[in-house]
């Protein structure tokens, strides 16, 4: 009860009173501010961030460590949105959590092939269905080129051993010097 109390007053005080858009704007300004990205966007629509300086935004997706599928998942994706990832201005970033707040590592970068791909699954989906596509972070990894970044907590050996234990084809993509810090972005 304590910790909701908690999270009821940041509610309160920054006017956010759905839970989970709560957490999920928390988290977006976590990786947002690991990633150098000093302009959050609160409302519902439009990029999680933006760097102040620079014509550079970023989307933010999230996933948990728990669940069988780690990657990004973009909800009510129109054609017109699906292309914009292929904009050289928008980076993606996809969080991986343990719980709430253990952000386990990110995957993060920019490619145009991202907003082919997306505008692909949205044209191509079943008649009716709900536009939402998912892209795994091995695919980011891989035909990406996404980096792979631990959180300042975090060591290049613990993020891969986790990123081997969970699909073992990761050893043949990723070398664990290719693994990015903080500092070194």
């Amino acid at each position: 009860m304590d910790a909701l109390e908690e999270l009821s007053k940041f509610q309160t005080k920054f006017e956010i009173y759905d839970t989970d858009t709560t957490i999920n704007t928390i988290r977006d300004a976590i990786i947002a501010n690991y990633l150098g990205y000093d302009l959050l966007n609160i409302d519902k629509h439009g990029f999680d961030a933006k760097k102040g300086n620079k014509n550079k935004f970023l989307e933010v997706k999230q996933c948990s460590i728990s669940s069988h599928s780690w990657g990004g998942t973009w909800n009510d994706t129109n054609e017109e949105k699906a292309l914009a990832f292929s904009d050289e201005r928008l980076f993606t970033v996809v969080g991986v959590w343990k719980g709430a707040s253990d952000l386990q590592f990110m995957v993060h970068g920019q490619h145009h092939k991202l907003g082919q791909d997306l505008y692909k699954l949205v044209v191509h989906r079943k008649k009716g269905s709900r536009s939402t596509q998912s892209i795994s972070i091995q695919k980011l990894i891989k035909d990406y080129k996404f980096n792979v970044i631990c959180p300042p907590d975090k060591s290049k050996d613990f993020v891969y051993k986790l990123l081997i234990n969970y699909r073992r084809i990761l050893a043949d993509i990723l070398l664990k010097d290719e693994i990015r810090e903080i500092q070194n972005i």
